[in-house]
């Protein structure tokens, strides 16, 4: 009876050990995800600050990001050619199609 005994206090031991790094684990997940939302928080910022700075510094030549916000203007320009271009060929595509 004694080597049953054994047997459970062991099982019981390893079950108790088992629940801890489980507990352990959830709680170790859950403070990760904290701080994934706390860095997703801070690039959000950043970016914000960003799109301010930008629109501070755009038409400043003395700005020490004058370059960046060269870079961002031209690459909107760039955008707006772009999306004239995608309605050109939409408004051909339905040119042909109301003529047929």
């Amino acid at each position: 009876m004694a080597f049953f005994n054994e047997i459970g206090k062991k099982i019981g031991s390893a079950a108790g050990a088992t629940a801890s790094k489980a507990k352990e684990l959830a709680e170790v997940t859950k403070l990760n995800s904290q701080i994934s939302d706390q860095e997703k928080q801070i690039d959000k910022l950043y970016i914000e600050i960003g799109k301010q700075i930008y629109e501070l510094d755009k038409d400043n030549a003395e700005s020490p990001v004058k370059e960046l916000c060269e870079k961002i203007t031209e690459a909107q320009q760039t955008i707006a050619t772009l999306k004239e271009k995608i309605s050109d060929i939409k408004n051909a595509k339905e040119q042909e199609e109301e003529q047929q």
